[in-house]
């Protein structure tokens, strides 16, 4: 389905509704103050502009029975992939962070706005995404929010840079009288998923009559941690993403308690045999195995999906307050204070501290490559080889798990807000100026990684399975404690009002301007700064900028039933230059029932202060073996040599290495164009609706070329500057060996690339957007209310770089066609019952080949065990109920009651995740979450 055939068959609509409508008794509304929407700068009567706006008010988001703003998000058909929950993201840079992603292009081109102004960035590098700029959607007080309005629109031309794919606004109260509080838990009916939260709201004063109202909200809520037992929400217990085959229970890991073994194959050569460790004859009868190891040799071996979390412990704070006040009958002002403390735990994967039998190599920061193993002492008495003979002269390799050091992270957030501002009307000018102080810090705790500069001699006297003492453990393991802050501070100033004539009315304009500082500090502990972990990536940045811009938006009534939006914004950087964005659209209003509306508009994204300033991250990434000619010339065996690290090598073997990656002062913004096309229409006093088509481009998309990519362009395709960013083991048990048995020099495996930010390729996205609204008031029987939204997304086109092909990947895990929410509540006196349809479509798993644009219909690299689970190579489309009720019947209190998925409903399995899609589902089940709230009188 090609745009074009879209906007043909909305023409069709139109005629056809202009023709019905046309019959239809014109509806008389009633005059609304003037309020200023989402997207606009303009004061205005009518809610309903050119661009496309969903609206979410508080009484939505209770009755979604959602406990935090990620789980909200997931509810909204336009949110798609590009996001992140604080609950899965433990492992990465970005760990504690829950964003918004709007068309899948990501959350670093989805605005979020509080109040119509920015939130500080969390501070934090994500180089696992490609993006930079994070914000923490988890930090805002739930009780406070009056509503979400969602700009699914480009927005560049009113708010400046990010707000490409669209503007998530989150509107807080602006003026509460009285006090209440509210108590809520919810939980899953297998078990776990527990979350608590209360909050306690109160305001006094009247803007009116007493000239002042000043507001305090505090919430606080506490997540417990559910591990993977629960399976009770899932549709994976055949497997571990096709990995192993068999229970998701069975062995994983050759890294255990009680520790295998691998000898030397010469006195001090250094040198282990690692295919085949020592006979484990302390390991328990029941975990020796003889499958986990490709040479088959028993080895000691243990299931770590018991460590495995679902959602991770978590415990927030989120204090709000806000002072409004008359300064003269003309002039208002306000003061909003706000702090919030998010606190995770991320339990690592393992469980425990791990060493590697084999040689684990990573970059620190300056770009030198460094490598560990450890090997016990000749004389060391956990050796088995000298357990046997006390002359022994060979050190052992050792893989174990580490019982008395824990492994993990805590992160703890903590965000400051203060915002002042005077608004007023003067000289027919509507006007408003604001100053916003906005500050995020972020603190976490590694620990439970090995310090390869002073395990080495502290593991000689480390005893496995004995007792070792806090300060020897401390040597292995110090804690890495690191931190980061970000800053944003601005001042702005803008106005609006109406001059002139045209036929269809009065002229509305609006102008400002905005200047603001951006500045990052991200610290590394200095341990992980020098690059001392064992394989454990690092991240750094500092960097500050100043934006000055300047903005105007008119609004033309040229005919009565013709109306021109007009807008345009300059936006000064002082680190990559300056950006001037447009925007222009129409709304087309024949009969009062019906309008026609489209936009087009251009956008920028600004480099992050992560990709273009001073900094740096040390990470891993998954190469295809075969990319490397040196081992496998043009993908295919050298004749004769031996020692591959498997017969897969050079055809379908992947390995991870280390990836150092640097920032870029030479990048560019990312640009885009947004064009949208639709109608409004209403038939009915009860009946309304919108429908809109939608496309965005955007090129010079910020990203790195992946360590695949710099494989095949060294090699490939001959270009021998990426030489110098190409490093190979220095272990010469790597090396291959020629047919008379010769190590041949030069052909170490691949172990680490450096990765620069580039301005890349394109994304394209389009597909439709339909809401549909039913009220309906039935006398005695009370009032119905109905709701449907429904977001398609009929193509993504992705070119990973320009002039190389563009793929289409709509209909996969990141972009699924179709995502619906339909509601429906009915109110009688006391009484309300409210119910909704969650709907998201099934997808495919396909493979890409960026460099030649070929799909394939199948990723051939999913293994049998995957596939069963996933018949015809797809993923299962899913549909769950919720249902809930709210009765008022008692004396200023409200009791509510959601239940979330209500038939309990599995999420279904996606070999491309650990069990399911952790942006699209959830893995929870049928959940409850019951509320009582009171008003003190």
């Amino acid at each position: 389905m090609k745009l074009n055939k879209i906007t043909a068959a909305l023409a069709t609509i139109g005629m056809f509704s202009t023709a019905a409508f046309a019959q239809a008794q014109t509806q008389t509304t009633e005059k609304i103050q003037k309020v200023e929407v989402t997207g606009t700068s303009i004061k205005r009567t009518n809610t309903e502009t050119a661009s496309p706006v969903q609206v979410i008010r508080a009484a939505d988001i209770k009755r979604s029975g959602a406990t935090n703003m990620s789980e909200l998000m997931q509810t909204i058909p336009s949110i798609t992939s590009g996001g992140q929950n604080d609950f899965t993201s433990g492992n990465g840079f970005a760990a504690g962070t829950a964003t918004a992603s709007l068309r899948g292009l990501g959350s670093a081109s989805t605005l979020t706005l509080i109040n119509g102004r920015r939130m500080a960035a969390t501070a934090t590098a994500d180089p696992n995404s490609g993006q930079s700029t994070l914000y923490n959607i988890n930090n805002i007080p739930m009780s406070a929010i009056e509503r979400v309005e969602v700009l699914k629109d480009g927005a560049s031309a009113v708010y400046g840079s990010d707000a490409i794919a669209g503007v998530v606004n989150i509107i807080l109260k602006k003026e509460y009288k009285g006090l209440e509080a509210t108590a809520t838990t919810s939980g899953a009916t297998q078990g776990g998923f527990k979350n608590n939260n209360i909050s306690l709201f109160g305001g006094y004063g009247d803007v009116d009559t007493d000239g002042f109202n000043i507001m305090v909200g505090l919430d606080a809520s506490k997540r417990e941690g559910t591990k993977v037992e629960k399976t009770g929400g899932i549709s994976a217990l055949p497997v571990a993403r096709g990995k192993w085959g068999g229970n998701i229970f069975g062995e994983d890991s050759a890294i255990t308690f009680t520790p295998n073994y691998y000898p030397e194959t010469g006195v001090g050569k250094g040198v282990y045999d690692t295919t085949a460790p020592l006979a484990p004859t302390k390991c328990p009868a029941n975990q020796v195995s003889t499958t986990i190891l490709q040479s088959k040799a028993p080895a000691c071996a243990m299931d770590t999906n018991q460590y495995a979390y679902f959602t991770m412990p978590s415990k927030s704070a989120n204090l709000f307050s806000r002072a409004s006040f008359n300064v003269t009958k003309d002039i208002s002002g306000f003061v909003e204070a706000g702090v919030s403390r998010l606190e995770n735990e991320f339990p690592g994967g393992g469980g425990f501290a791990t060493l590697s039998s084999g040689l684990s190599t990573w970059f620190d920061p300056s770009g030198t490559r460094r490598s560990f193993r450890f090997a016990l002492p000749a004389n060391h008495p956990d050796n088995p080889l000298f357990i046997a003979n006390s002359a022994n002269q060979l050190r052992v390799a050792t893989g174990a798990r580490l019982a008395d050091i824990a492994a993990g992270t805590d992160v703890t957030q903590t965000t400051y807000r203060l915002v002042g501002g005077l608004s007023g009307t003067h000289f027919g000018w509507d006007w408003q100026s604001g100053l916003m102080l906005n500050k995020s810090k972020r603190e976490s705790r590694d620990f439970g990684a090995i310090n390869s500069i002073t395990a080495g001699a502290a593991l000689e006297k480390y005893r496995f399975g004995g007792v070792n003492s806090a300060e020897l453990l401390k040597q292995i393991s110090p804690d890495a404690n690191s931190s980061g802050e970000t800053k944003v501070n601005s001042i702005d100033l803008k106005g609006s009002t109406e001059f002139g004539q045209l036929a269809g009315g009065s002229i509305g304009i609006a102008a400002g301007a905005e200047y603001r500082r951006e500045s990052i500090d991200m610290v590394s502990d200095a341990n992980l700064a020098a690059g001392n972990y064992v394989g454990r990536g690092s991240s750094s940045a500092t960097g500050s900028r100043n934006v000055a811009s300047l903005f105007t938006e008119a609004n033309l009534p040229v005919l009565k039933s013709v109306n021109i939006e007009a807008a345009v914004r300059y936006d000064r950087y002082s680190d990559y230059g300056s950006s001037t964005t447009p925007k222009i659209g129409f709304k087309y209003t024949p009969m009062p029932e019906l309008s026609f509306r489209g936009t087009v508009s251009e956008g920028f994204r600004a480099p992050g202060l992560t990709q273009i300033s001073t900094s740096n991250v040390s990470s891993f990434q998954t190469i295809n073996t075969n990319r490397d000619w040196v081992r496998c010339p043009n993908g295919a065996a050298i004749p004769g040599a031996t020692n591959y690290e498997s017969a897969k090598e050079c055809s379908d073997g992947e390995r991870s290495i280390a990836s150092f990656i640097v920032a870029n002062t030479q990048l560019k913004p990312e640009t885009s164009r947004s064009k949208t096309l639709g109608l409004v229409f209403a038939p009915t006093a009860n009946f309304s609706g919108t429908l809109d088509v939608y496309q965005i481009s955007r090129k010079n998309e910020i990203d790195r070329l992946s360590s695949n990519d710099i494989l095949r362009k060294l090699y490939a395709e001959g270009n021998t500057v990426y030489n110098e960013v190409v490093f190979r083991s220095p272990d010469p048990t790597t090396l291959l060996k020629d047919a008379a048995g010769n190590p041949i020099p030069g052909t170490g495996p691949v172990v680490g690339v450096k990765r620069k930010y580039l301005n890349l390729g394109e994304s394209i996205v389009k597909g439709v957007d339909l809401e549909l609204a039913y009220k309906a008031n039935l006398g005695a029987w009370g009032r119905l209310n109905t709701t449907l939204f429904a977001g398609y997304i009929d193509s993504f086109k992705y070119q990973s770089e320009a002039g190389l092909p563009y793929v289409d990947t709509s209909d996969t895990g990141d972009t699924p066609r179709l995502k619906t929410r339909l509601n429906l509540s009915w109110s009688l006196d006391d009484y309300t019952v409210f119910g909704s349809m969650n709907y998201t479509s099934g997808y495919g798993l396909p493979a890409f080949n960026n460099t030649t644009g070929v799909k394939t219909v199948c990723n051939p690299l999913l293994k049998a065990a995957a596939l069963a689970e996933a018949p015809g190579c797809r993923v299962a489309s899913f549909t769950s109920f919720d249902m809930g009720a709210t009765y008022t019947g008692f004396k200023d209190l409200t009791l509510s009651a959601t239940v979330r998925n209500v038939f309990d409903r599995n999420a279904p399995f996606d070999p491309n995740y650990s069990y399911y899609n952790t942006v699209l589902h959830n893995p929870q089940g049928r959940a409850v979450t019951v509320s009582a709230n009171y008003k003190f009188k």
